[in-house]
């Protein structure tokens, strides 16, 4: 009964780390965007004239390309783009964050257990040999649903899915007639946690580095 206790309160606190990671880059995300999203439009507005601030939102970024084509684009890109980045980097580097937590504090004890208890229940049912990317594709997909459909807590299931998730056929070697698909998976699944296991935001610090250039660019050239 402690086991089980101390379990469901240790990924409590993953579950904490997860979303306090997610809501700081978001946070920093959303913030450095809004306000680079103002000054841009602001800065743009000067240089194009104060009628055209308001104009139709079409008019004023054709007009803002137009005056400024290489400062303009590479601002309005670095906004479009703001969604999709600030959304894969926040979700990367929290899933990097709770993934270094487990494979720091209970690689043994949880995360390896999990994995023999899930490749053997669905080895018992999967005679298939896998020897070419097609079988192993087909085999990737029904492992992901193992993995979903297990008993075992949601968030260690969201973490070895998502690392079997960016395990290609390519890191496998099933040269060997006598290798176990089985016990490779296993060994790279691990070391793939591992990889994983390195949160950095230095990408996402770099597209917000940007986004704050690109207004400079605005501001000082005229092209």
């Amino acid at each position: 009964m402690n086991k089980i206790t101390n379990q469901i309160k240790y990924f409590s606190k993953l579950s904490a780390v997860f979303i306090l990671s997610l809501l700081k880059i978001y946070g920093i995300g959303i913030l450095s965007t809004i306000i680079t999203l103002i000054l841009g439009f602001y800065i743009l507005s000067s240089s194009l004239g104060s009628f055209l601030g308001h104009s139709g939102a079409y008019l004023f970024i054709v007009a803002a390309v137009t005056v400024k084509p290489v400062s303009g684009s590479i601002f309005l890109l670095l906004m479009i783009a703001a969604p999709f980045v600030i959304g894969i980097f926040s979700t990367k580097y929290a899933m990097a964050n709770i993934i270094s937590r487990l494979v720091r504090d209970h690689s043994e004890t949880l995360l390896i257990p999990a994995i023999d208890k899930i490749l053997s229940k669905f080895r018992s049912g999967q005679p298939v040999v896998i020897r070419t990317s097609a079988d192993y594709a087909l085999m990737k997909i029904k492992l992901m649903n193992e993995f979903k459909n297990s008993s075992e807590n949601k968030i260690l299931k969201r973490i070895l899915s998502y690392g079997l998730k960016k395990l290609s056929f390519d890191e496998l070697d099933l040269k060997n007639g006598n290798a176990n698909f089985y016990d490779i998976i296993k060994t790279k699944l691990i070391e793939k946690l591992h990889e994983l296991a390195e949160p950095s935001a230095m990408i996402f610090y770099i597209y917000i580095g940007l986004q704050w250039l690109s207004l400079g660019l605005m501001y000082f050239l005229k092209v």
